[in-house]
């Protein structure tokens, strides 16, 4: 347990919490949303700090994450709780976790502990990953640092709920910024999420990009049918990264699988992925990858100029062809916005 970084004091011994985008109003003795801060007489804490729940060495392709580091591994954690309730969420064992409960069973692994396991396993980043790292910023934060010191690249999976406060705490030891763009419905983030609005989510993205250019950003939309599946929904996603991130920004579209409490609606069908990554090339993106289908070329990666093959994935398999060591393609020297 550690205290947080980001709250404000308020009467009466309540605070309001700071790192996400909910702002948790918390009285004295209680948690906030995510079930992992928790006000002791008028304090915040962190209950999960240094609490791991899962611990793996990943392909950097795993997050995913296509160019940056491609072939790399990570020592990829995660933790319990998070700030959203996603009712199609693959991690909801972790995710909907209670966090003050949690930290009992969870895994004990410091800062210290953690790079050195990563030097163990000889991975070349950090990756804070499975559940929500915006509830575990003090950790993060600490991981990050020591990472940057025994050159470690550091990656986030995010949901994208930070605020701006968390998003300039963590940036200047952050590499990568990989975020789910789920829908820009606020109907679906209502009903599925239980988060008022979708705007957030694209607002502190546009905010991150905008004034920290140099961190590498990447998009994912996961697709379930009857829900984010209209054409239109997904070509204004599309759009909104052409315009606000960038052309070259990857945009991975995956599959939806039945899980927790939408175990009723159908996989993802190929051809709505197809689709999907037809209108994102017609919306100007360079590289949109179909991600949780095993089908040959779509994890490619090509050259939008000359066509040359770039980078070649099988499985977790990578096979860097055609790009040189600052991220051109070999025959024409055009940049495919890949950081080797």
């Amino acid at each position: 347990m550690k205290e947080a970084i980001l709250y404000q004091k308020l009467p009466k011994n309540k605070v309001r919490c700071g790192v996400c985008q909910r702002r948790c109003i918390i009285p004295d003795g209680d948690v906030g949303y995510c079930k992992t801060r928790v006000n002791k007489n008028g304090k915040l804490y962190a209950t999960i700090y240094g609490i791991a729940s899962a611990i793996n060495n990943d392909p950097i392709e795993k997050k995913p994450v296509f160019h940056y580091k491609p072939g790399s591994s990570c020592l990829s954690l995660g933790t319990f709780g998070c700030n959203f309730k996603c009712l199609f969420c693959q991690n909801w064992n972790i995710s909907w976790a209670d966090g003050v409960a949690e930290a009992r069973h969870g895994t004990k692994l410091n800062p210290q502990q953690a790079i050195k396991l990563a030097q163990k396993y000889n991975s070349e980043g950090i990756a804070i990953t499975y559940n929500e790292p915006t509830i575990w910023l003090e950790y993060s934060l600490d991981v990050f640092k020591l990472a940057k010191k025994n050159h470690l690249y550091t990656v986030w999976v995010t949901n994208g709920y930070a605020t701006k406060e968390t998003i300039d705490i963590i940036v200047p030891y952050l590499d990568v910024y990989r975020v789910d763009l789920k829908s820009f419905d606020d109907h679906f983030y209502q009903k599925l999420i239980n988060v008022p609005r979708a705007s957030g989510v694209f607002e502190t993205t546009k905010y991150l990009h905008q004034k920290y250019p140099e961190i590498h950003l990447e998009c994912v939309t996961n697709i379930i049918p009857t829900w984010n599946d209209q054409p239109k929904t997904l070509a204004s996603i599309a759009q909104w990264i052409k315009k606000n991130l960038g052309g070259v920004t990857p945009w991975h579209v995956t599959r939806f699988y039945p899980d927790a409490e939408l175990n009723n609606v159908p996989p993802t069908p190929p051809e709505t992925l197809f689709k999907a990554r037809e209108i994102g090339l017609e919306a100007g993106l360079s590289f949109v990858y179909i991600g949780n289908l095993p089908v040959e070329k779509e994890d490619d990666t090509y050259c939008p100029k000359c066509g040359n093959l770039a980078i070649r994935r099988t499985g977790y398999l990578t096979e860097i062809l055609g790009v040189d060591q600052k991220g051109r393609c070999l025959d024409c020297q055009e940049d495919l916005n890949i950081k080797r």
